[in-house]
């Protein structure tokens, strides 16, 4: 009698959250999302310490095969542009968890704003994305965890402490490379190595230093009043990281010639370069094994987004059923959790016999990114046009500029792909076509319509029959002060200029343009935009999210 009060409880506040009229839900559809209902204990440093727990691997190992191409600046300003254009993506991202707080995510955005061909789409982008780069965590650790049984609550404590110490594995790894930085490590001649070309190449990299922050968004379902949770935890998690990025990205190449930490064979970059500074030892076996916490974290963070979207597939029938159950006692989806993590394992016993497996599941995995990224945002502007009236308890600062400069920069970084890393898109089509076959042969024909996702649509198009829909039922938002508005217009101002930047890299990298007096003043001039630019979101962001209005509940 309990669980069924508790379980009643939690099925009212996804409700709520999701702003549906409880008096539009038939009872098989409340009956349907009752059983699959997941807990919602999350907080603010829940969510900051999945954020960063999930992403954090990005620091250990991925991004050092960007070197070869870029050079020490030119990885550093791929950085930067990568830096920005996450922090935007939470943001944009943020209106659109907020305002669908289901686990299916970007399958929630896509089946409302289109269609369910759509979301689908979307929701296997995700669900590619989540599973390599677990894979290619797996393949970078040699192992592998899975928590099956515990419930959110207690799983995100133990991802708390772990993120925790994979912070101070870092930590540890700075202050241990003071004595090896070398300024000539850091100040190449010439300053970018590969040229504006080698900054391009490095981009696709520079990308897994932050990758698969958007997990977090699967969260909103099982996060205490989400509409501040959620963008407050993910603003907070991406500043925390662009300052490990930085200072990672410092470290590594000021204390060891960036060649050879960035050759193929080097899958552990941080302690590549920690032998060459202290040499073999207990120094290094003992800083290995507080680092590996860092892999942990983020294979269970990644594990955790694959089987969230996994289970939201199949909760609403686009993937088995079985993948969208969900533990009696725990309330988590244990059977995605499973089979996935049994996928990774084979993934793991495959890289043993092929070398290049670990890069070519970052590829994977930041190539559906950012494909996603694009028809999320897509979503975005289709939701403002189509539904003006929907419940938006979060809203994207700078509306258009900022998630036009989403699209536009995740639309670069997959056209690098194209012209840099051919070999992906091979078996990136595979996957995607294979996708399609089985939408058109089965899963088109088994959606659920008891699914949350497609509850909210089917409310949608009724409240959209009724005069002013939902506009009358939301609270308005707190006028914003001058001083933020005007901190709106200067940031607007900057994402455009940032757009003006990466098309002078482009023209520079195709030969366009004219070769510059000063490499120096050039490079300098670029790293200022973009710092400043990382700086003025950053601002903006944590504003916007205290600007978010009260809930009231129906």
């Amino acid at each position: 009698m309990a669980e069924e009060i508790d379980q009643n409880r939690i099925v009212d506040e996804i409700v709520a959250e999701a702003n549906l009229p409880r008096d539009l839900l038939l009872p098989e559809e409340i009956d349907y999302l009752r059983e699959r209902a997941l807990h919602k204990p999350l907080r603010v440093v829940h969510i900051w310490s999945l954020g960063v727990g999930a992403v954090i691997t990005g620091m250990y190992f991925g991004w050092n095969y960007g070197l070869p191409a870029g050079g020490p600046i030119g990885m550093l300003i791929a950085s930067l542009i990568v830096c920005v254009l996450y922090l935007t993506w939470v943001l944009g991202l943020s209106e659109l968890s907020v305002a669908m707080p289901f686990a299916g995510g970007p399958l929630a955005y896509g089946r409302r704003a289109v269609g369910k061909g759509f979301g689908f789409l979307m929701g296997w982008s995700m669900f590619l994305e989540c599973l390599f780069a677990a894979i290619g965590t797996a393949l970078a650790t040699g192992g592998y965890v899975a928590i099956l049984y515990r419930g959110v609550k207690g799983q995100a404590v133990v991802m708390l402490w772990l993120t925790y110490a994979a912070i101070a594995a870092l930590v540890w790894f700075w202050l241990a490379c003071i004595p090896g930085v070398a300024r000539e490590r850091l100040i190449t001649a010439p300053l970018l190595t590969g040229g504006w070309s080698g900054v391009l190449g490095a981009v696709p990299y520079a990308l897994w230093w932050l990758v698969i922050i958007e997990s977090v968004a699967l969260a909103a379902e099982e996060a205490h009043e989400p509409h501040v949770t959620i963008p407050r935890g993910m603003v907070w998690a991406q500043i925390t990281l662009v300052i490990f990025v930085v200072l990672t990205w410092f470290f590594a190449v000021g204390a060891a010639p960036y060649a050879e930490t960035g050759k193929d064979e080097v899958i552990y970059p941080l302690p590549q370069v920690f032998k060459a500074v202290w040499g073999k030892g207990w120094f290094l076996s003992a800083f290995s094994v507080l680092a590996l916490s860092g892999l942990v974290v983020s294979y269970n963070g990644m594990i955790y987004a694959t089987s969230r979207q996994s289970f939201s597939l199949g909760r609403a029938g686009y993937l088995p059923a079985a993948l969208g159950k969900v533990h009696s006692t725990y309330r988590t989806p244990h059977i995605s959790l499973a089979v996935w993590t049994v996928v990774t394992i084979g993934f793991v016993i495959f890289g043993h016999f092929n070398e290049k497996a670990a890069n070519a599941a970052i590829l994977i995995s930041t190539l559906t990114a950012v494909l996603w990224y694009v028809a999320a945002m897509i979503c975005l502007f289709v939701l403002r046009w189509k539904e003006p009236h929907m419940a938006r308890p979060y809203k994207v600062p700078i509306y258009p500029v900022m998630p036009s400069f989403i699209a536009l920069l995740s639309l670069f970084a997959a056209y690098l792909y194209g012209g840099l890393n051919v070999q992906i898109l091979l078996p990136t089509g595979v996957l995607y076509a294979a996708a399609a076959l089985w939408y058109w042969v089965w899963a088109r024909k088994m959606v659920l319509p008891f699914a949350p996702e497609e509850v909210a649509a089917r409310i949608a198009q009724e409240l959209a029959r009724r005069q002013g829909g939902l506009a009358d039922q939301v609270p308005a938002p707190r006028p914003a002060s001058p001083a933020y508005v005007w901190l709106e217009r200067i940031t607007g101002l900057g994402l455009v200029l940032g757009l003006v930047s990466v098309s002078w890299i482009l023209l520079g990298a195709k030969g366009v343009l004219p070769v510059a007096r000063s490499e120096s003043a050039e490079v300098l001039g670029t790293i200022i935009v973009w710092s400043a630019l990382f700086i003025l979101v950053s601002l903006v962001g944590l504003l916007s999210t205290r600007k978010s209005v009260e809930r009231t509940h129906r």
